[in-house]
């Protein structure tokens, strides 16, 4: 009678668990964009551009993107961890840089124009489009369903006309 009990207890209680994690994770996943796209429109207002271009030769970077706003910048965007003299500006989030949460990756890949190519979904951990500011997770269909993000809409916000 107790083993039939704690078995339509755990039959009842595994699924709910489960579908709590996929929203932890799904709202982990919203919270990460909400605070990197809020720290790209920071450093648009302070630098006139958005991040992601490396200085000297403007020329759209990952790394730099990631440098940007995870340390001290100047007013053309060099990076460094000290504050002071020309490095007035940043950071604008705490390093590490997050990770997508359906891959565990943390690279960024830039893309100058909406226009520009894609990477391969998941081959990267976030996608950004400096022309227009635009952040959002490289991810498959499926890599997002794992995770708790299924409608079509919320499909569109994480990825935030990336791709």
């Amino acid at each position: 009678m107790v083993v039939t009990i704690i078995g339509i207890i755990a039959a009842i209680a595994v699924p709910r668990v489960s579908q709590a994690a996929s929203r932890a994770s799904a709202n982990a996943l919203q919270a990460t964009l909400t605070n990197v796209r809020k720290a790209i429109d920071m450093y648009y207002a302070e630098h006139g551009k958005y991040p992601g271009y490396t200085p000297g030769t403007n020329t759209p970077d990952g790394d730099a993107f990631v440098k940007q706003l995870t340390m001290q910048t100047n007013v053309r965007g060099s990076t460094n961890t000290a504050f002071g003299g020309p490095l007035l500006y940043g950071p604008y989030l705490r390093a590490p840089f997050p990770k997508n949460p359906t891959n565990k990756l943390d690279t960024v890949f830039v893309r100058a124009t909406p226009a520009d190519a894609n990477p391969a979904d998941g081959s990267v951990g976030w996608v950004a489009v400096l022309s227009h500011g635009y952040f959002g997770i490289s991810a498959t269909d499926a890599g997002l369903e794992e995770i708790g993000i299924e409608k079509p809409t919320q499909k569109e916000d994480v990825r935030a006309m990336t791709n």
